[in-house]
């Protein structure tokens, strides 16, 4: 197997055969020979510094050293020329010292000044100060800045080494009386302004001076939230998130403000941006002044609250579903339960208690001989040996009659229950609706058309309401029959004899 290993420093190629020539901490490639250069170092061998004013790796860095001053080639560390100190070297050398370093002492009588570069004692033509680092103030110029300026055009500045007149920034023309063009700043107006945002710069200076909104060297700071106007000086008074013009102070509110300060919530019926759209919320639905999204009251659903909860369900947004039993509705609002004839309780469970019947059991039962009676219709229920509407009649000794099982009637018990009977001997009455089948056997609805519910009463076919606009509207359902609903088994013959 082949082992292929690394070649030591200052070898590169195949069997590291040859030899490195990178120079001044260069890295060699150990495959080419190519040289990486350390910082402040380029060239095919790094075998050259860094231009004067650059330095670091690429020397891609800048020096930022000021009077002349060279910058070490690596570091960048600025290398101060005599009578020159301070880390970029902008100051001159304190009053006593002068020359590389300002390590030399002047020797000039008390009172006169030494040059910060020379040390030569007084100051050279146009300058003064203990270290000769100011230039004569405006108006004199020469030696020790005794001679008087001549210049008597307005704007017009003396040199203060030679006295000769030019033209202060800012101005140009033969007489200085031309101020520079707008965009334009300086010395013979030669620099170009740098305001942006409808600043305007000062002709001699190139400073900015910001319209309202606005800050920053170069106006391109918008005024922070809260402030306004010149300066940014002003402070915005405006409540509940919303947002201040920079210019005019003017509140810009939220969805759902509004008003001067944008105090004031959207009147009813109202909402969004400035309060200008309408609400659509049917019903007594609550409108979000933001967003005009309808909070429906209960009952109601729908993105406008038009539309009805469905069988079964009711309360805010028919998020709760309905407990009733035994056939009784269910009111959308509140959810409570309203039985029909026969039963009773909170939730419809109960039937009513044997001797009483109807709409909440407040029916007595009309039946003699011990007879009870359906819950709902009070339709006497006979005990074996008697028969009548009350159960009044008894058998005739060595009488009988069928007792027919369910879905069956007659003599021999051989007819089927008519369409609205069903049960043992058809003595029930089927409660479907709307076209429904009744089952003879057990009374189950077979609903039609859309219809739903127990005895379909609920539902139907798309009908129009006042709320779709013209449109029809259609709700599909469909519901499993309860798990209570059972269907009789039948067992034996369809008869029983009773004598």
């Amino acid at each position: 197997m082949l082992m292929l290993m690394k070649c030591v420093v200052g070898r590169f190629g195949a069997d590291c055969q040859q030899q490195c020539e990178c120079e001044n901490g260069g890295q060699c490639d150990r495959q080419t020979g190519q040289c990486s250069c350390s910082g402040g170092w380029i060239g095919e061998r790094c075998e050259k510094a860094c231009e004067p004013g650059v330095f670091g790796a690429g020397c891609e860095e800048r020096c930022q050293c000021v009077h002349g001053a060279s910058c070490h080639h690596v570091s960048g560390e600025c290398q101060c020329p005599p009578g020159w100190r301070g880390k970029l070297c902008d100051k001159a050398c304190l009053p006593g010292s002068y020359g590389k370093g300002c390590m030399q002492r002047c020797s000039c009588a008390q009172g006169t000044s030494c040059h910060h570069i020379s040390g030569d004692c007084g100051c050279p033509p146009g300058f003064t100060g203990n270290g000769c680092e100011q230039t004569c103030l405006p108006g004199t110029f020469g030696q020790n800045c005794n001679q008087v300026c001549q210049c008597s055009e307005t704007n017009q500045l003396c040199h203060p080494v030679s006295g000769s007149c030019y033209c202060a920034p800012g101005f140009h023309g033969p007489k200085c009386d031309q101020i520079c063009e707008d965009g334009r700043y300086g010395p013979n107006c030669e620099r170009e302004c740098q305001c942006d945002n409808g600043g305007k710069c000062i002709p001699s200076t190139g400073a900015c001076e910001c319209p309202a909104g606005f800050i920053g060297a170069g106006c391109n700071i918008t005024c922070p939230a809260g402030r306004y106007g010149v300066d940014c000086a002003r402070v915005a008074l405006c409540g509940d998130g919303a947002q201040n013009d920079p210019v005019t102070g003017r509140c810009v509110c939220i969805p759902g403000r509004r008003g001067e300060n944008c105090g004031h919530s959207c009147p009813p019926g109202w909402f969004g941006a400035d309060c200008v759209q309408r609400c659509n919320c049917s019903n007594g639905g609550v409108c979000d002044s933001a967003t005009g999204n309808c909070t429906c009251s209960l009952g109601w659903t729908g993105a406008h609250c038009d539309k009805e909860c469905p069988a079964g369900r009711f309360g805010a947004n028919c998020q709760l579903q309905c407990k009733c039993h035994n056939n009784s509705t269910c009111d959308r609002v509140m959810g409570t339960c309203q039985c029909g004839p026969g039963y009773y309780g909170h939730l419809c469970e109960h039937a009513c208690p044997p001797g009483l019947h109807g709409l909440l059991c407040q029916l007595q039962c009309d039946c003699m001989n011990a007879a009870s009676c359906h819950p709902a219709t009070g339709q006497c229920i006979c005990p074996p040996g008697h028969h009548g509407a009350r159960c009044h009649r008894v058998c005739e000794q060595g009488t009988y009659r069928c007792l027919c099982s369910s879905g069956k009637t007659g003599p021999r018990c051989d007819i089927d229950c008519r369409a609205n009977r069903y049960g043992p001997d058809c003595a029930e009455t089927c409660e479907c609706e709307n076209g429904a089948q009744c089952d003879r056997r057990n009374g189950r609805c077979s609903c039609l058309h859309s219809w739903i519910g127990l005895s379909c009463r609920e539902g139907g076919p798309p009908r129009l309401t006042s709320s779709s606009k013209g449109r029809l509207t259609t709700q599909q359902l469909i519901i499993a029959p309860p798990s209570s609903w059972k269907t009789p088994t039948r067992t034996g013959t369809d008869r029983l004899l009773f004598c």
